[in-house]
């Protein structure tokens, strides 16, 4: 299993996109919501279409070699950055 995107659950609905920044964005955009969502509220989805938090996020992408422990922005969440840094 690897990580396919960032994503934002919102109002029982999953928004994607390449950072949890550029989807809050477009859901401002698009009148969605007036602030981006945080806390729990970001999260990934994986390339099998299951949304996960960054915690779990953060161990699919070290199991599937996107990233490398220990050289993640956080020792215990994913971020965005973290991905996008090691596309592959």
């Amino acid at each position: 299993m690897r990580i396919k995107c960032a994503a934002i659950r919102y109002m029982g609905n999953v928004y994607e996109g390449v950072s949890h920044y550029a989807i809050g964005q477009k859901m401002i955009a698009d009148g969605v919501c007036e602030k981006i969502p945080g806390g729990d509220a970001q999260g990934f989805v994986t390339e099998c279409g299951k949304y996960v938090r960054r915690a779990p996020a953060l161990m699919i992408a070290i199991g599937a070699g996107q990233v490398e422990e220990g050289k993640t922005l956080n020792p215990l969440h994913l971020f965005s950055e973290d991905i996008n840094q090691y596309k592959q």
